[in-house]
């Protein structure tokens, strides 16, 4: 075997026991965990399509008796605007579940932002339930477990998407896989292996009579 190729081959098996290391150290192995029958907690991870299929069921979870309250993680849009004020919006609650529900407006732009924030602001919970889409729960996973460094334990709810569902017929569908196995790529070889670091992004809990509502107008029109 000549250099080049004992090189090439040398590569090649450093490329292969990379990641499978990487594969194994983020969870691709691992079953799903078991989900809790009761929380104090359930936090709607943001990221959801038009139809607000988390935030659904979300209301869902709370209505059945599997979390005392429901927290709708929503990241900013611009202008004082939080993707949580939709979705409380869009749920036809009653005043006795509105009491139940608050919305965690923040500045996150990723899931592991979200690990991180749910870290601090969950600190006393024994476990966590986190609600996101099934092709994503994956992924929020293995994100919790590797960035949410605190005592609490995040167990992931998983909820159909109607686009993601379509499957490869569809060309949302086909856009949504291309970009979900990307980022799935780049977590497992390489983002989980960096420092997690960073103080949690600014973020609000805002509940009673301040929840849904949104800023004035700058205009009058």
């Amino acid at each position: 075997m000549d250099g080049r190729l004992a090189g090439a081959v040398g590569s090649a098996l450093a490329v292969l026991l990379w990641t499978v290391v990487s594969a194994s150290r983020a969870g691709v192995f691992r079953g799903p965990d078991p989900l809790p029958g009761h929380v104090r907690h359930a936090m709607v991870l943001d990221g959801q399509g038009p139809s607000g299929e988390r935030a659904s069921e979300g209301l869902r979870l709370l209505r059945g008796g599997r979390t005392d309250t429901l927290v709708l993680s929503g990241v900013a849009i611009g202008g004082g605007f939080f993707y949580s004020m939709l979705w409380v919006r869009m749920l036809p609650l009653s005043g006795a579940e509105r009491d139940r529900v608050v919305e965690l407006r923040s500045v996150c732009t990723s899931t592991q932002d979200e690990a991180r924030l749910a870290a601090s602001v969950f600190s006393g919970d024994d476990t966590v339930l986190v609600v996101t889409s099934a092709f994503h729960a994956w992924r929020a996973a293995s994100i919790f477990r590797r960035r949410a460094g605190s005592g609490t334990v995040f167990r992931v709810h998983a909820v159909g998407d109607e686009v993601w569902d379509r499957g490869w017929s569809d060309r949302e569908g086909r856009k949504m896989r291309f970009l979900e196995w990307t980022k799935r790529a780049v977590w497992v070889l390489w983002e989980q292996w960096l420092p997690a670091g960073g103080e949690p992004a600014w973020h609000q809990f805002v509940g009673g009579a301040a929840l849904g509502r949104f800023p004035p107008s700058a205009w009058i029109p």
